[in-house]
């Protein structure tokens, strides 16, 4: 299927996230009225202190599209491994980029719409020649209709604000809805989360609360302790209000422990003050109490020093808890070629390899040369799952690796 040239047909995009909003911006730059479709009855998003890895991929979408030009990376120069007494063992040279899934998620917000938040409040102006480029809040895709021979593809979605069940016909839909995607459970039910038998426990501390010890152990590198049953990660990433500056930004950890299903403590990690049980993410603020105090204590008992002393330090309403899933979808195309799965809603990877940004961003990178007819949808297709499938295996080797000292496939 050839995609319309009618740059005045507006194309559909499902999911107001990273991945969406970076298809929305690409397809804006070219010229195409473009409407995102937002579960999230606000612009106001919540500080959960993600870290995210920076790829190289993102980092050509950020030079070709940003236009604010504004300093969004903690540059990392490597990965040391550290023993049982804070000591360096090894040094392995591998330069990232990290930032914070808030500042990179609002610095997308402002090129793609204008939208002006603490973290970005000069949005740019519009570039000669850019779509009309709108952010629906409040809109809860729930269905996507074709029927053969159609020409549009109908979507369904109920206006959380008004209470209004609506349709909105488009040429071409990208779902970009995120790991929990109604519309990828609608097209494919048999492609199902995958739980990998480890949890993610995930906190932040401000530099200027860790020790000068400490600080100088970690900073500036991307630093991993091991041990049996799991494995605990610590690099630094911006200030809550978006500063690089030494000093003022944060140390992000992640400490992946194995967690059967099955165990007592995998429903107790996952249920909050109130009984409610999360199914894949606890959010910062959400852990009871008691279930805090049993994670620091054995922190003091499990982990060397500086990473005694960063979960120690971290506030619980700076912690959060991860269910570690994983799948990946065997077609990305839907509906004779007008429906297209991206980003995590159609692959999901473990962690380990902080290669999911960068997914968003080749997905959308190589969606860009379909605009530009420099390719097909279907050799897009092949391009995104085949990066997907790659992701799934080199993130369940690693974590196999890192965390049974094995590379234990499911």
């Amino acid at each position: 299927m050839a995609i319309s040239t009618d740059r005045q047909e507006p194309l559909q995009v499902i999911g107001g996230s990273i991945a969406g909003l970076m298809q929305g911006i690409m397809l804006k730059r070219l010229g195409h009225h473009v409407q995102i479709f937002e579960r999230a009855t606000s612009n106001d998003r919540a500080e959960g202190g993600t870290g995210i890895t920076v790829g190289p991929d993102a980092q050509r979408f950020y030079h070709q599209y940003d236009l604010l030009k504004q300093s969004l990376y903690v540059d990392n120069p490597g990965i040391q491994f550290m023993n049982g007494q804070g000591n360096v063992t090894r040094f392995t040279k591998r330069p990232m980029k990290m930032s914070s899934w808030s500042l990179l998620h609002f610095n997308l917000r402002a090129n793609f719409d204008g939208h002006k938040s603490s973290l970005c409040p000069d949005p740019p102006a519009p570039c000669e020649g850019d779509g009309e480029a709108i952010f629906h809040l409040g809109k809860k895709v729930i269905g996507v209709e074709y029927a053969e021979g159609d020409s549009r593809v109908a979507v369904r979605y109920q206006d959380l604000l008004q209470g209004e069940i609506c349709t909105v016909d488009g040429d071409l839909v990208i779902v970009a809805d995120g790991a929990s995607s109604s519309t990828r459970t609608q097209l494919l039910p048999e492609v199902k989360r995958q739980y990998a038998g480890y949890l993610a426990w995930r906190g932040y501390v401000e530099e200027s609360r860790v020790s000068q010890e400490t600080r100088k152990l970690l900073d500036p590198n991307f630093t991993s302790f091991s041990f049996t049953g799991g494995y605990i990660l610590s690099y630094i990433i911006p200030s809550i209000d978006g500063s690089l500056e030494p000093g003022k930004r944060r140390i992000n950890w992640v400490w992946y422990h194995d967690c059967p299903e099955t165990s007592p403590s995998f429903k107790e990690s996952l249920t909050d003050a109130g009984g409610h049980v999360y199914r894949n993410y606890v959010p910062v603020g959400q852990i009871r109490a008691s279930v805090w105090k049993e994670r620091v204590e054995m922190a003091s008992k499990i982990l060397n020093p500086p990473f005694v002393e960063l979960v120690m330090k971290t506030a619980a309403s700076a912690a959060a808890i991860s269910v570690i899933h994983d799948y990946a979808s065997p077609k990305a195309l839907f509906h004779n070629d007008k429906v297209l799965l991206v980003g995590d809603a159609l692959a999901l990877f473990r962690p380990h390899a902080a290669l999911s940004f960068n997914q968003a961003a080749q997905n959308c990178l190589l969606m860009e040369d379909v605009m530009r007819k420099k390719i097909d949808l279907h050799t897009w297709e092949k391009g995104v799952t085949a990066y997907g499938n790659r992701g799934l295996a080199i993130n369940e080797m690693l974590g196999g690796f890192m965390i049974y000292g094995t590379q234990k496939l499911s």
